[in-house]
């Protein structure tokens, strides 16, 4: 995947070292155990909240994964630049993140879980 940032194309990869990132980007302490769950948070921020921070972070991880060094701050201002269409790149990466080799599993399984509480909900207001 190649978007132009500041006039530059650059790369974002979603392979093993995009995972690696990913995690390596959020990590959580219990019990005094380091557990990355940057993926795993990020897919379900992006996904099921439609949050952009997300997406910003994942396309900064997929920029570092790719050999690429952008910041935060450029991805903002990837995103604000009146030429993006912002929904076209959230739909590349929703499809990219739900096709691709090491995040397929995952985002299947969140959507499945999501579906699953839709329907508990949707049978307990029924219910009531």
């Amino acid at each position: 995947m190649e978007y132009t940032v500041n006039g530059k194309t650059e790369e974002f990869s979603f392979d093993m070292k995009f995972i690696r990132e990913m995690d390596r980007m959020h990590k959580i302490s219990r019990f005094g155990m380091d557990m990355a769950v940057g993926l795993q948070t990020s897919l379900n921020a992006f996904l099921n909240m439609d949050s952009l921070t997300a997406l910003s972070d994942i396309l900064l991880g997929a920029n570092h994964a790719a050999g690429g060094n952008l910041k935060t701050s450029d991805i903002d201002a990837f995103f604000e630049d009146e030429n993006t269409d912002l929904d076209a790149v959230w739909e590349e990466v929703a499809k990219t993140l739900e096709e691709g080799k090491f995040t397929k599993r995952r985002v299947a399984k969140m959507q499945a879980e999501q579906a699953a509480q839709l329907a508990a909900q949707k049978a307990m207001m029924e219910k009531n």
